[in-house]
């Protein structure tokens, strides 16, 4: 019986990962760009708005091969909670799409914003000089490869103190060997029954979260 939930359960989170795109084309008509701030440098960044929720946005298309800004651009870039559309509303930042920040390998850090809900597959992946990511608490899923063939990133700090959705193939295998993982304090249980966080050989409590 256990078995067989569990069966269920990676089916049901499958189908949603690999769930039926709209047509590109309505993506782009959805499609807008704002320029926001990478260590002092203008950066134009690609934000969807979900269809028939207006007050939501997406990082990116989701296209393979269209990230959502320049590969070339270098630093540390920070995402807003929320943006204004051209149309004027403003709309809070739910997803980090397929491939958003994919081969940005100037990047360092990526603050996500505090609204975030998925990190999509292969989200930041090939990003090699990405240093440290921060997921938020507001965290539901991480999909497959989403910090893929990222060598030089040494500290996760994650956010949530509750469970959430997670692929097991998120990370290669020496960032799990090498990297820090911070985790709320008085989480570590938790943590460490995880597929995926349970790997990390440098789990840390982070007790900057509870002042």
């Amino acid at each position: 019986m256990k078995r067989l939930l569990l069966i269920c359960l990676i089916l049901s989170a499958w189908s949603v990962c690999y769930a039926v795109d709209p047509p590109i084309e309505e993506l782009r008509k959805r499609s807008f760009q704002l320029p926001l701030e990478c260590d002092g440098q203008t950066v134009m960044v690609t934000f969807v708005k979900l269809r028939g929720r207006d007050n939501f946005v997406n990082v990116g298309i989701g296209i393979y091969g269209e990230p959502a800004i320049d590969t070339a651009t270098k630093g540390r870039l920070v995402i807003p909670d929320s943006v204004v559309a051209p149309d004027g509303k403003k709309c809070y930042v739910r997803a980090v799409r397929r491939q958003a920040f994919a081969h940005c390998t100037g990047l360092t850090e990526v603050v996500l914003p505090q609204t975030l809900c998925d990190i999509g597959d292969q989200s930041f992946l090939g990003c090699t000089s990405l240093r440290q990511i921060t997921i938020p608490s507001s965290i539901k899923v991480i999909y497959p490869a989403a910090f893929r063939q990222c060598p030089s990133l040494r500290l996760i700090r994650v956010e949530k103190e509750d469970l959430f959705t997670i692929f097991s193939d998120i990370f290669d295998l020496e960032t799990v060997e090498e990297a820090i993982l911070m985790i709320p304090a008085g989480k570590e249980n938790m943590y460490r029954n995880s597929l995926v966080f349970g790997l990390f050989r440098y789990r840390m409590e982070d007790f900057d979260h509870l002042k």
